[in-house]
């Protein structure tokens, strides 16, 4: 009987504090710039829970106290749009995921229907062939390239993040992308 009671009380409190973790939700942006986003992170992480917060792979805010699992949180300077987000609108931008990325090429930066009209190689391996049948040129290529930032609770050997190294066929001169330099 006692055992049942402590487990009651037990659930009880899990479920008190339900509505303080659903109530929190994690901003993706825009945000003016690396500083405003730490800024935020200061002022409202009462979350209780082990936090970190990456700017183009450099980590910019962290509360290693709280409980688990993290929240891990990649923020990146978006090219078009000149501001900050978890998520840009043009391939040319990181990517949290090389799935994201490889979206956004199919995309052509969401402007229409995803079609499959290039190979993508991913560190020099084909992730993704053509399959889009038609006049595409044999030669459409993506090169993506996988970068590492700091270390994270989760990626002690650094935080991953993808990006666009370059493209065949292409215009002169050509694109030359690269990750963001670790400091």
């Amino acid at each position: 009987m006692k055992g049942i009671a402590i487990a009651l009380a037990g659930l009880m409190g899990l479920a008190a504090l339900q509505p303080a973790q659903a109530q929190f939700s994690i901003p993706h942006g825009p945000f003016a710039n690396s500083q405003a986003v730490a800024a935020w992170w200061n002022a409202n992480n009462s979350s209780s829970v082990k936090t970190q917060v990456f700017y183009n792979g450099k980590k910019i805010y962290q509360r290693l106290e709280g409980f688990n699992p993290p929240i891990i949180v990649k923020y990146y300077q978006c090219n078009q749009t000149n501001d900050v987000r978890t998520l840009c609108g043009h391939s040319l931008d990181a990517f949290t995921t090389s799935d994201a990325v490889v979206d956004r090429i199919d995309t052509i930066n969401g402007a229409r229907p995803a079609l499959a009209d290039s190979d993508i190689y991913l560190d020099n391996v084909l992730v993704r062939p053509l399959t889009v049948p038609g006049p595409v040129p044999p030669d459409k290529k993506y090169y993506l390239m996988t970068c590492k930032g700091d270390a994270s609770i989760l990626e002690p050997a650094g935080n991953t993040y993808y990006r666009v190294r370059g493209w065949t066929p292409t215009f002169n001169p050509a694109y030359l992308g690269h990750c963001y330099p670790v400091m």
